[in-house]
Parts: structure tokens; C-alpha cells; sequence
């Protein structure tokens, strides 16, 4: 479905952040213009690229920012951008993102032109959904996508949540999702023969006659590239995995071709050589885009080259997720974009500028310096072990022009990564403290010369390994319970610390849980319940292990009673049911529906039925009666504001269908009537005629049938009707079946028997043809040459005794049954010989 409404611009904010979290990793349509419109032919800068989404964030009314923001060309010229964990709906007057705005786990935005115009999704406007769904519990995160024919496939990494914190996920596998063009349609979700030790589907390169598929494996702090192929460019094709040195169709061979990559990064040939882009991860929480070059697909790759650092980590937010966009990027540049959040959620919901695409573009290839210009590299480099889990370097200084700085490099032999890592900011003292170590790894370190010409090549490596002390426990720690079932958690900084492990324990039941990890110091946990107790604790993690937890402390949730549920909605079917709609107020509200019959003149509302999600269909309701809806939201502080009443009058039409298989079985004096009813326990009309007795007309049989079947009595045996069946309810009867005949009959007594007697009489016996019926006798002189003549007296029981017979005579009996109008068919016919007096 389409919503081609346009929201309102939220208020300017003076800080833009991004999107969410570490590789956070149908349909409904908006139109909005561009702020400004791209450049025909020539590619589009970074700058409008973010003003792009921005503007679309804050005045669509339909999406407000999500993550991933992957990019593919589609055959009709269009732009498909493709985003995992989103969110929907306007932006407040604020700028902030509403508490009960709707999240899906992917989505999707199509580009007209230099404009974005349509956010899709699954579900409804009201009831959204993802737009690729995945099992219960569970939930696909977008990969990179490509156009093959008519189908654009789209690989997707399947996950599940292990905390409350937006790096608490784990990997289960990958799928690949098709969608039909040009409508975009999905057709299908296959999961594809991949363990989940690689999220497969990082970015996608069609090169040589084979699309090359780059995934990252997680393991640990550190992330690793591997590469895999298909021959042409069908994903559905068999997989072969790169093993380091060459292809091998067995997953489990894959080698691991560079360290520190993102679980999204671009690749792309350029000039004949392989650039990959990424956020350095070889570093945790870096700020730095990176870019790596290889002569093949495969590797092995150099660099890194230092591309960009993202001011937003500056402000405590976290940067990851870096892809490229070659079809949009200017002649000599690289396109790239990014995503940022925060990991407490308050942080996100505060500014909605916070989670949405930035870019920046880098001119490539990069610049490089005359090396008889820069000065020389450091030399005796050493590296101990620092009393604080440090490693403390030294060397000599270098004589050059001006004051020459230091750059230090550092490589985690024992996490096994690849290339070194810059590490703090140019030193101008021949000496560096290098923190944030593994206790027991072993580490390389590198020092480079930075002059006014450029940077030397790098010292010799010298080599330690770290001893470091688990941290000691938080200090400080405060909680804040707040209005909505949410507690703020704040704590002092610990040395050389950036995650934090929370817990809590609900006093009331006594069950401890795990809320999450977390970067900084404060954590928001939320969905607790009105009126409850719970202790808090927070443990630092660091590179010797855990700390002891925090001291606990203790606060009550409140929850205010939710607010009245906004775009009440009633829509009568032709059921004669009512749809009912709204929009969500978040998790952990469920919602009542109230109803009055105005007509039979109710004053007050009635039980209401309980829903947990934003649509409720209202039953039994009388047709053409007027109905009053009221719909409030209940969460664990009770229920808030009812809505504004809606009114709507219940409109039940007539069945369209009519019903099947009409059969009819004759039965004495009554037909049985069989069908095949649309409604099992539906009602019917029944219509006959008496086509023997000239009826032209169909008369309605006064009482109505429910089910597939009746018994019409009172027909007269030996006429031949016409039925008809039709549908109803209480707007009336729908269309009638086809007709059928049948001409009901009385059965022919069987069994008859004639004994004589002594005296001129004939005992005669048969057997019954069904209750309610009487018989009469037919008897024939044959001695005599006597015609069929019936007694005149009917027989009630289905025995008889013929007297006043002539004696010696051979006499003829049958048997006919009668319903006092109408005879049936006689029996067979006996004999007996009269005896003779004896």
C-alpha cells in the first residue's frame, strides 16, 4: 500500500550523529523533494548525498533513519537503497525520535532521479513489518544486493538477540532473498548450506566472469575477510571458497584474507587494482576509514591507507560499517558511506539525526610523497611491558628539518591480524605509552616519521608481550528510574576501559539478568515494571579480564499509564464485521477495544477485547446498526486515556458465493437436500417448486437451514420438484445454486407372504416400508377371472387376514403402502389356493 503524505520538518539540530551499531548487521510509499538536485552524469558529492537522507528523514513522515545503507542500480534507472535496523515514522516537532516509533529489522528506500520518493517495508502502515521477514525470534540483516535478469537478490545475515545492548547479537546463517522487478515484489527467502562462522554478503564484485561474495567472521574483538565466487552471476550457483591459495567448493577451507574489516565494506577495481574499504576495526571503537589494495580479488592486500576520521566518535558515538557506492561516485573519487549511534538507546531517541547515512567522498588514488623528501625512519625501537598493562616505547630521535612528530603502529599478533594499526596521535617525544592491551598477547609495534613532506617508511618491528591486570570495579554508580519503565544508569570512567557489563535483578522475583554491554559510562535499561524494585550492578571489562562488580544499587520503576493510541481508524466489511486500526505506542503496551450498539441505545461500553497488536475486527455485530469504538493502551502502570470515540454502522452485504454441489435424495413424502456451503455452520435459504403441478415460480421454504444439509417434508409422492439452495445472512440471500429434480415416491412393501387358512381366509404378512404409512390390500379372484380390487379399509400394522373367500378358489394378493392421497407402487404379487372346508 501507498502513504503519499508529507510530514512536517522537524526542527534543525546543531549536531548530526548516524545509525546504529557494529554490524546491525509489502509496502508503503512517500514523496519528497531533494533538497538540492544531484549532478546529471557527473556522480553526486557526499555533502548532497547526506543532506539527501536527512531531508528525507525529517519530512517523509514515513522513515527517520536506519543503518547498513547499501546501494544497487536497477534496469529502469532507478536507485534501490537497502538499510537493516530501522525506524518509522515522523519526527517529532523537537527533532527527536518518538518512544513509540515503529522499528523494523530492515527496509528499504527507491530513488527517482536526483529524489528519494518511496520507504518500503512489509506489514502496513500500521502494522509494519520487515521487509525481508525471518523466523520468530529471529531477524535478517541486509547484506549487499545485485540485479540478475529479471530478480534482484539481496543476501541477508540471520541473527538473534543475546542482550539489550546494540552489540548483543548472535550470527545463525545466511539467506538470500529475490524480489521480482520492476515491482519489487518478494518472492522468496532460501536459506542458503552456510554455517554461521562468516556473515557471507559484506559486499558483492562482479569481476572476470565470476561475482566474488566478501563475508566477515567474528571471533572475538577481531573481524576477518574471506572471500567466496560463483561463475557468472547467479548466487543460487555452486560456491567455491577462497583457502589462501586456491578455490575450494568445501566452506569450512575458507581462509581468512585480511583482519579488520567491518561486517559491511566495499570493494571495487580501479585501474586494474582491487580497493577495499573499510572501517578499521583492527582497533576497537576506531574512528578511522581505511582503504586496502590488492592485485586480485583474493589478495593479499596492502595498505592500510588512511581515508578519513569521522568527527562523530569525538562526541562519545560509535562509527562503523563503511561501504562504497561506485555508481554515484565523481570521476576520481571514492564514494563512501558510514554509520554511527550510540549504545544507549536514550542517546538515539533524543536526536533523530543520529541514525542516518553519512558520506564522504576521497579523491583516489591517493596522493603520495617523494621519499627523498621524507625524513627517516626511527630506529632501536623497544617495547616492555608497562607496570599498568602498558607497553612503553622508546628510540632515538631522528635528526630532520623542523620538529619532526612520531606515529606509532601497533599489530595483535596473538588476535592474528594482519597489518598494523595507527594507534593515538602523533607523538613529538621519542617515547609512547601504548594502552588498551590483551593480557598475555603478543604485540608488534612500528614507529614512522611524520615531516612536513610526509611520513617515513617504518622502524624495524620490536616485539612484546602484555601483562595486564584486571581492571578494578566501577565507582560512582548512580541509577535514575525515569517516567516510562526506563532506569539511567551512570558510573566514573575506569582506566583503560571501554566496555561495561550491566546486570540487574528484579527484587520482587529474584531473577538476575544480563542487560547488556555497553561503551562510556551510562547505560539505559528499559521495559521494567510499574512499582518493582530492581538492583543494578556494572562490571568493566578490560584487557586482563573482568572486574569485580560495582557496589548495587537499587531503584523503582516507574511507568506512567500510557497515552490514548493516536489515528483511531473503523472500516465496516462486508462481512459485516469492523477494522479497526491504529498507531503503536512501542513494546510493552498491549491495548483494549470498547464498543456500544447506538442503535439498541447502550450507554456505556461494554467488556473490551484485548489486543496486542494495532488492528482488532470486531464480530457479531447486528446489521445496519450504529457502533461506537473507543481503544485505550494498558502497560504495567495501569491504563491511560481512552481515544476519541469513532463511529461506524455495521454493513453486512449478502453472500457473493452460491453454493455448491447440490444434490437431492427422494425419500417418501420428503426429499433430503445435501450441499457444499461456503461457511460451515452458515445459514440458508431453500427454494421449490412443484413442477408436476405447473408452479412457474420458486417458493422459499419459511424456515432457513444451517449447515450443508436438510429434510423437506410434506411433498406429494409422485411429483416432481425443483430445489434450489442460496446462501444467507441477515442482509439477506445471496445468489441460489444451480437447481436440481427429484420426484419423491413410496417405497413398494417387500417381503409379502400368504398363508391359507381353514375357515376361507388368507393370512397375509410384509415387511414395514417406514413409520407414518398405512397399506391397503389388492386382491383378485383368479378362479373367478376377477379384475385388481382394493380393500376399502387401509391397514395400519403390516399384518392382514382376507376372509369371506370361496372356498378352493386361487386367489392374487399385493401390497400397496399409502400416505392417505397418494398410493405408491404395489408389491410383488402371491398366490394361495383357498382351502376347502375340512
Amino acid at each position: 500500500m501507498a502513504d503519499t503524505g508529507q510530514g512536517t520538518a522537524g526542527a534543525r539540530r546543531p549536531a548530526r550523529w548516524l545509525l546504529i551499531l557494529y554490524a546491525i548487521c509489502l509496502l508503503v510509499a512517500v514523496s519528497t523533494a531533494a533538497p538540492e538536485p544531484a549532478s546529471a552524469g557527473g556522480g553526486i558529492s557526499a555533502t548532497r548525498l547526506t543532506a539527501l537522507f536527512d531531508h528525507y528523514g525529517d519530512t517523509s513522515g514515513t522513515w527517520t533513519g536506519a543503518d547498513r545503507t547499501t546501494s544497487v542500480r536497477l534496469p529502469d534507472g532507478r536507485l534501490l537503497w537497502l538499510f537493516s535496523d530501522t525506524f518509522l515514522g515522523p519526527v517529532a516537532s523537537d527533532g527527536s525520535r518518538p518512544r513509540a516509533a515503529p522499528f523494523v529489522h530492515n527496509s528499504a528506500i527507491v530513488q527517482h532521479g536526483d529524489q528519494l520518493r518511496e520507504t518500503r517495508h512489509g506489514g502496513t502502515a500500521e502494522n509494519p513489518r520487515p521487509l525481508i521477514p525471518a523466523p520468530a525470534g529471529e531477524f535478517f540483516w541486509i547484506g549487499d544486493a545485485q540485479v540478475v535478469g529479471d530478480t534482484l537478490q539481496v543476501l541477508v545475515n540471520r541473527y538473534r538477540r543475546t542482550g539489550a545492548s546494540p552489540l548483543d547479537h548472535a550470527l545463525l546463517g545466511t539467506a538470500l532473498a529475490n524480489f521480482a522487478l520492476p515491482t519489487l515484489t518478494p518472492t522468496a527467502v532460501r536459506p542458503l548450506p552456510l554455517d554461521a562462522r562468516i556473515a557471507w554478503g559484506s559486499t558483492l564484485l562482479r569481476d572476470g566472469g565470476h561475482t566474488y561474495i566478501y563475508g566477515t567472521e567474528a571471533a572475538g574483538e577481531a573481524k576477518f575477510a574471506h572471500v567466496a565466487r560463483v561463475r557468472g552471476d547467479d548466487l543460487d550457483g555452486a560456491w567455491e571458497f577462497w583457502t589462501g591459495a586456491s578455490w575450494d567448493t568445501n566452506q569450512h577451507a575458507s581462509a581468512r584474507v585480511l583482519s579488520g574489516v567491518g561486517t559491511a565494506y566495499g570493494v571495487q577495481r580501479i585501474d586494474g587494482r582491487y580497493v577495499l574499504v573499510t572501517h578499521e576495526n583492527n582497533l576497537v571503537f576506531s574512528a578511522d576509514l581505511v582503504a586496502y589494495t590488492a592485485g586480485s580479488p583474493t589478495g593479499p592486500f596492502d595498505g592500510p591507507d588512511y581515508l578519513h576520521r569521522a568527527p562523530e566518535t569525538a562526541a562519545g558515538h560509535l562509527v562503523y560499517d563503511a561501504d562504497l557506492h561506485p555508481d554515484l561516485a565523481r570521476p576520481g573519487k571514492l564514494l563512501v558511506s558510514y554509520n554511527v549511534n550510540n549504545v544507549d538507546d536514550a542517546v538515539t531517541y533524543a536526536d533523530a539525526g543520529v541514525y542516518r547515512p553519512r558520506f564522504v567522498e576521497v579523491d583516489w588514488p591517493r596522493p603520495r610523497p617523494n621519499r627523498a623528501e621524507v625524513p627517516p625512519a626511527p630506529a632501536g625501537l623497544t617495547a616492555q611491558a608497562g607496570g599498568a598493562g602498558t607497553a612503553e616505547l622508546s628510540w632515538p630521535a631522528v635528526r630532520a628539518d623542523g620538529r619532526p612528530r612520531y606515529q606509532v603502529h601497533r599489530r595483535d599478533v596473538t588476535a592474528g591480524q594482519t597489518h598494523f594499526v595507527r594507534i593515538g596521535e602523533p607523538s613529538t617525544v621519542p617515547r609512547f605509552s601504548a594502552d588498551f592491551l590483551v593480557n598475555q598477547h603478543a604485540y608488534e609495534f612500528r614507529v614512522t616519521t611524520v615531516g612536513r613532506h610526509g611520513e617515513s617508511r617504518p622502524s624495524p618491528p620490536a616485539r612484546m608481550t602484555a601483562t595486564v591486570p584486571p581492571p578494578p570495579p566501577p565507582t560512582g554508580l548512580r541509577a535514575e528510574p525515569g517516567r516510562s519503565g526506563d532506569v539511567a544508569l551512570s558510573w566514573d570512567p575506569v582506566p583503560f576501559v571501554q566496555l561495561f557489563r550491566v546486570r540487574q535483578r528484579d527484587l520482587t522475583t529474584g531473577v538476575q539478568t544480563l542487560v547488556g554491554t555497553f561503551t562510556g559510562t551510562h547505560a539505559t535499561v528499559e521495559f521494567l515494571r510499574h512499582g518493582r524494585t530492581y538492583e543494578f550492578t556494572v562490571v568493566a571489562v578490560g584487557g586482563g579480564g573482568d572486574s569485580p562488580p560495582a557496589p548495587p544499587v537499587r531503584a523503582i520503576a516507574v511507568v506512567t499509564p500510557p497515552a490514548a493510541p493516536p489515528g483511531l481508524t473503523a472500516a465496516a466489511r462486508p462481512d459485516g464485521t469492523v477494522h479497526l486500526t491504529w498507531r503503536s505506542l512501542g513494546a510493552g503496551v498491549t491495548y483494549r477495544v470498547y464498543r456500544r450498539d447506538l442503535r439498541r441505545g447502550d450507554q456505556a461500553f461494554g467488556p473490551p477485547a484485548l489486543e496486542a497488536g494495532t488492528s482488532h475486527i470486531a464480530q457479531l455485530l447486528e446489521h445496519g446498526h450504529d457502533y461506537e469504538f473507543v481503544v485505550s493502551a494498558v502497560n504495567s502502570g495501569g491504563e491511560g486515556l481512552r481515544t476519541a470515540p469513532v463511529r461506524v454502522r455495521a454493513d453486512l452485504a449478502p453472500p457473493n458465493a452460491a453454493p455448491r454441489d447440490l444434490r437431492a435424495e427422494a425419500q417418501p413424502g420428503s426429499v433430503k437436500l445435501t450441499w457444499r456451503p461456503a461457511a460451515p455452520d452458515g445459514w440458508h435459504r431453500i427454494y421449490r417448486r412443484d413442477l408436476t403441478a405447473g408452479e412457474r415460480d420458486f417458493a422459499e421454504e419459511p424456515i432457513p437451514a444451517q449447515g450443508g444439509q436438510a429434510v423437506i417434508t410434506r411433498l406429494r409422492n409422485g411429483h416432481e420438484y425443483e430445489f434450489a439452495v442460496a446462501a444467507l445472512n441477515p442482509a439477506g440471500a445471496g445468489p441460489r445454486s444451480a437447481p436440481v429434480r427429484v420426484t419423491p415416491q413410496l417405497p413398494a412393501p417387500t417381503n409379502l407372504e400368504a398363508t391359507a387358512g381353514g375357515t376361507g381366509d388368507v393370512r397375509l404378512s410384509w415387511r414395514s416400508v417406514g413409520p407414518g404409512l398405512a397399506y391397503r390390500v389388492q386382491l383378485r379372484d383368479v378362479t373367478a377371472g376377477e379384475s385388481w380390487r382394493t380393500d376399502p379399509v387401509p391397514v395400519l400394522a403390516t399384518r392382514h387376514t382376507a376372509v369371506l373367500l370361496t372356498r378352493g378358489h386361487r386367489y392374487e394378493f399385493r401390497i400397496v403402502a399409502t400416505d392417505g392421497s397418494t398410493d405408491g407402487p404395489p408389491s410383488e404379487t402371491v398366490a394361495v389356493q383357498v382351502r376347502l372346508a375340512g
